[in-house]
């Protein structure tokens, strides 16, 4: 360390304290065979709350700070302190009394630098009065440097604050340099006259506002969505919401000339219920009818039945990056019977060429078949990445790598002729020379192959094979990521797939449609 330029050692430190950390490594030896690990798709819709713990961070998911740095030695204490930049990103999980000092010492530290905060509880620390007028001091402290706010963030879901006492923390403060913006309260506890009065002047008074997060559509409330600014937005994230019948957020969106992305997951009430609330969202009268969003590249969507109808309101020409996790449903009564056929119905109607696909189906049966359906579009004839979430089997691959069947077919065409890299989250046990044409498609420009095994015989063997071929073809710029699909791996990288801007997509529902 003695040799590192300050500099460099400060990038160390920034990684160190910034980056995605998650305590359950990969464990290839973990000696389960591919017969013992099961087959569903596996996700954890607790993380990353179950693992946070009360204080203060500078990531989501990483519990290494500033502060412990300061603790190793001289020099690096020395280092810290004048390092605001490590200090400006301040993330708070629930409140105790000691923990305002300590707030104030971060912002004491990060000095003048814009600041990106967010406050959130744990749904496992018990609800006291001290803890809760902690939250409550630290946020008016935070409301004394609105000024440099560039992202704030409130999900108080689960604390029984005094939120009088929180709006008028809030209340008439300015926000000139606010980026992003994402807020969720137990909404049954605060009434509609504090909350636009709260809420809706932060809004207006933000006029760099372009990220915008929120655990409901809003439909219930014209005023708050009539100051939204969606001409602005880059970016909407909606995690596990719902839309009403005529959604006003959903006519909304017609309104934004420059969102390029948007994630949204959406909470399946059941259907009997959520008809009763009007809270299905109806298809439109004709494809005419969808809201036109030109400027959108990216989607991302969690959802089962209620997410056919969002695809069907919607035109995206230009969309390019999709993302899907869904559970295969068919509804024959419906005009679109499920999620497969909303899909073709959305890339018909928007004409996009999709360059990057990730499908995820928790219903594994069939899965495959419906698969290489839909992969026919011609919106995927461009695709250059694909992630399969579900198990892919022999057939399957043959198809997407061109395969032969055995030495007497010649050269087949592979399905996604662009392919540059494919990610198979499951490849059941194939043959050898199968996996070998999966190799073949490291010898394009650029290409990457990342393959999760159900068996570790087949991992052994493909990771031998992979550097044979590497070396004989001389791949130099060829990658290749081989790892052992348990259920702990699987459940592991995938609920890191499901975090999205601090927060899960499939954790934390709490009716605020």
């Amino acid at each position: 360390m003695d040799h590192l330029l300050p500099e460099l050692l400060l990038d160390i430190f920034d990684l160190a304290v910034h980056s995605f950390f998650d305590p359950e490594q990969p464990s290839p030896s973990s000696g389960q065979t591919g017969e013992e690990t099961a087959l569903a798709i596996l996700k954890d819709d607790s993380y990353p709350q179950s693992q946070l713990q009360s204080g203060i961070i500078a990531h989501e998911t990483n519990p290494f700070t500033p502060v412990h740095l300061s603790h190793v030695c001289k020099d690096w204490r020395e280092m810290t302190l004048s390092a605001p930049e490590l200090w400006s990103s301040i993330y708070i999980a629930d409140g105790r009394p000691g923990t305002v000092k300590l707030f104030r010492h971060w912002l004491h530290q990060a000095g003048s630098r814009p600041l990106e905060l967010v406050f959130r509880d744990t749904g496992v620390m018990s609800n006291t009065e001290s803890g809760r007028d902690a939250v409550v001091e630290m946020l008016k402290v935070a409301a004394a440097h609105s000024e440099r706010w560039k992202s704030f963030k409130v999900r108080l879901l689960d604390l029984c604050l005094p939120l009088d006492d929180v709006i008028e923390a809030l209340r008439g403060i300015a926000t000139p340099k606010l980026e992003t913006l994402a807020f969720s309260f137990n909404m049954s506890a605060i009434s509609r006259g504090d909350f636009t009065d709260a809420w809706i002047p932060l809004v207006t008074n933000s006029p760099n506002l372009q990220h915008l997060q929120m655990w409901s559509t809003m439909d219930y409330m014209e005023e708050f969505l009539a100051i939204v600014p969606f001409s602005r937005l880059t970016t909407i994230t909606l995690p596990m919401v719902m839309f009403s019948r005529n959604s006003r957020f959903i006519e909304s969106l017609a309104a934004c000339t420059v969102l390029e992305t948007m994630s949204v997951s959406l909470e399946d009430e059941p259907w009997a219920a959520a008809e009763m609330m009007e809270m299905v969202l109806q298809p439109p009268i004709s494809g005419a009818d969808a809201v036109s969003i030109p400027s959108l590249r990216r989607l991302n969507l969690v959802g089962n039945r209620q997410l056919t109808n969002l695809l069907t309101n919607l035109h995206l020409p230009s969309l390019q990056t999709l993302s899907i996790h869904t559970n295969f449903e068919q509804h024959p009564g419906r005009t679109i019977a499920n999620v497969y056929l909303a899909l073709e119905d959305l890339l018909t109607r928007s004409e996009c060429q999709i360059h990057s696909f990730t499908i995820r189906d928790e219903d594994e049966s069939n899965f495959e078949p419906r698969l290489l359906s839909a992969l026919q579009h011609p919106a995927f004839r461009s695709l250059k990445e694909l992630r399969i979430g579900g198990i892919v089997r022999e057939d399957t691959l043959k198809q997407l790598t061109a395969a032969p069947a055995d030495d007497t077919e010649g050269h087949v065409e592979p399905l996604l002729r662009r392919l540059r890299h494919i990610h198979i989250e499951a490849l059941a046990e194939v043959e050898r020379t199968v996996f070998d044409a999966i190799l073949g498609t490291m010898a394009r420009p650029g290409a990457k192959a990342t393959v999760g095994f159900l068996s570790q015989a087949q991992l052994e063997y493909a990771v031998n094979a992979g550097d044979t071929h590497v070396a004989e073809e001389g791949l130099q710029g060829a990658e290749k990521e081989f790892y052992f699909a348990s259920n702990l791996e699987r459940a592991r990288r995938l609920r890191r797939e499901f975090l999205c801007h601090d927060f899960s997509m499939v954790q934390g529902w709490r009716r605020e449609y």
